[in-house]
């Protein structure tokens, strides 16, 4: 293996980031167009099967704060990488196996602990990798994120089956009944595809192919462990020495990243997940397929706007990206609230620009505070928890009185807006005067900072 560079392994690894990132996209987006069909194999109700959400995003969250530790434990980290790429991939074959509810609950609870520990590592990874030039390439790992959570549903799709007519009120009595007349380990499915108690279900290819997939990623991890197992510092920059800075400003600041990214990414799925209610229900009345329309411009405008920040991260600070952000997003929230409740190209226009505004702004919020301080696998931990909190707590909020209140919908956009924005020029007012924490070798910091060095 010597015939690999120091710079060869760099982007060997940076790579394998990415196809992590990828199959981290695909794992949590595939449950979603195959909950009826996981239904089915378990021969439960809605109600039921909504727990492996539940169970999932407990997982993730004891994952994210588990990995945090674990990673900055452990001096191997690609070893801990490559594990938790292949329990993922044991869980993702697995999962369309399942015959009952809590064997397939089980599985998604594991499963999601392995990609929250992947998230927070993949994270921290690819920040010591490239420590001050991290910022395109921190972008196009969230790029390759969501590129899987966009193939996905491409995937599923040939496997799915049709529920359209079928009605899924289940009972014990009913359920008793079928399970009788099956041979064991068989479930009595209710489509007619699954009419052959012996055949394999369709979306067990799906799941495979997402499954073997990871398999792969888990190979190259393996060959990394080889060659390459230590995150060496030098990796994180090549030529310059780090400033350690004190615990209550590592704090202060990391306290308000993570209200930082709990708003912003809360908003980003609550806005996504309740756009097509609040259109239906609200003021405008529109047809759920028109709603539908909207939220796929939603995703679009943020598919397309996370592939360029990858270029544009090359060209401007994560600071002024972040202000690009909010303005886009205070621009798309302002023009909601002013003529979002009684014009229907109001609402499509505001989408457009709050898909484009919230895009990058979690690899750049986490960019910005890095080129002060060094991202551990803890503070990376404690990001991705309050993402995970703002992606349960605000859609859950919204939820609940958007029936009765559809504007709450825009009312909480224009709050998450106002609030980042009062965030970030805090954020500002503390670490204008800093120093950013890479110092080179050859020279000494500026003098106008040395009184700045350790604080």
């Amino acid at each position: 293996m010597a015939i690999l560079t120091a710079k060869g392994i760099k982007i060997f690894k940076t790579c394998n980031l990415y196809l992590c990132f990828l199959m981290l996209g695909m794992s949590v987006a595939i449950p979603g167009p195959t909950l009826l069909d996981l239904q089915n194999l378990v021969n439960t109700d809605m109600q039921h099967i909504a727990f492996i959400y539940t169970a999932r995003s407990a997982g993730y969250l004891i994952g994210s704060l588990s990995g945090g530790v674990l990673f900055d434990l452990v001096p191997r980290k690609q070893i801990i990488l490559t594990v938790a790429n292949f329990v993922a991939s044991l869980t993702m074959l697995g999962i369309p196996w399942s015959r009952s509810i809590g064997v397939l609950t089980a599985l998604m609870a594991v499963n999601g602990m392995t990609l929250g520990c992947l998230d927070t590592g993949g994270n921290v990874c690819c920040l010591n990798l490239w420590g001050k030039d991290s910022a395109p390439f921190y972008q196009a790992l969230h790029f390759t994120f969501g590129v899987g959570a966009l193939i996905a549903p491409l995937i599923a799709a040939p496997f799915v089956g049709n529920f359209d007519s079928l009605d899924y009120s289940f009972d014990n009595s009913s359920t008793v009944a079928a399970n009788t007349t099956l041979q064991p380990g068989f479930q009595n499915y209710l489509n007619d595809s699954f009419v052959d108690n012996f055949e394999i279900p369709p979306i067990t290819y799906a799941y495979s192919a997402i499954g073997v997939f990871s398999i792969f990623v888990t190979a190259l991890f393996l060959i990394i462990c080889i060659i390459s197992p230590l995150e060496t510092q030098g990796q994180q920059n090549d030529e310059s020495k780090v400033i350690e800075r004190k615990l209550s400003f590592i704090l202060l600041i990391v306290f308000l990243n993570i209200i930082l990214v709990f708003v912003e990414t809360g908003t980003e799925i609550g806005y996504a997940q309740m756009l097509t209610t609040y259109v239906v229900k609200g003021p405008l009345k529109l047809s759920p397929t028109t709603g539908s329309y909207m939220t796929s411009g939603f995703w679009a405008a943020f598919s397309i706007s996370r592939f360029l920040s990858v270029f544009l991260a090359m060209k401007f600070s994560n600071l002024q990206m972040i202000v690009f952000d909010i303005i886009v997003s205070s621009i798309g929230a302002l023009v909601l609230l002013s003529f979002g409740g009684s014009e229907v190209w109001a609402v499509w226009l505001a989408t457009i620009l709050l898909g484009v505004g919230i895009a990058s702004f979690f690899p750049a919020a986490i960019g910005w505070i890095e080129k002060y301080m060094t991202v551990t696998n803890k503070m990376a931990s404690s990001f991705c928890v309050g993402a995970a909190f703002g992606e349960m707590v605000i859609p859950f909020i919204i939820s609940i009185y958007i029936d009765t209140v559809p504007l709450v919908l825009i009312y909480t956009v224009v709050a998450s807006c106002a609030l980042s924005a009062g965030v970030v020029f805090i954020m500002w007012l503390i670490l204008r005067k800093k120093q950013d924490k890479y110092i080179k070798d050859e020279g000494t910091a500026n003098a106008a900072y040395d009184a700045n060095v350790n604080t």
